[in-house]
């Protein structure tokens, strides 16, 4: 099994085709999430 994604930023999401990112799903931080509604790279 390969580790729960994560990313540095939006760029590097985007870059691996995983923006958005949503609360609760791989690849979500709360740094990624700047007005807070629980969707990051948005």
């Amino acid at each position: 099994m390969s580790p729960a994604a994560y990313y540095e930023n939006c760029a590097e999401a985007r870059a691996a085709g995983a923006a958005p990112v949503y609360a609760g799903g791989p690849g979500y931080g709360s740094h990624l999430d700047r007005d807070g509604d629980g969707i990051g790279c948005e």
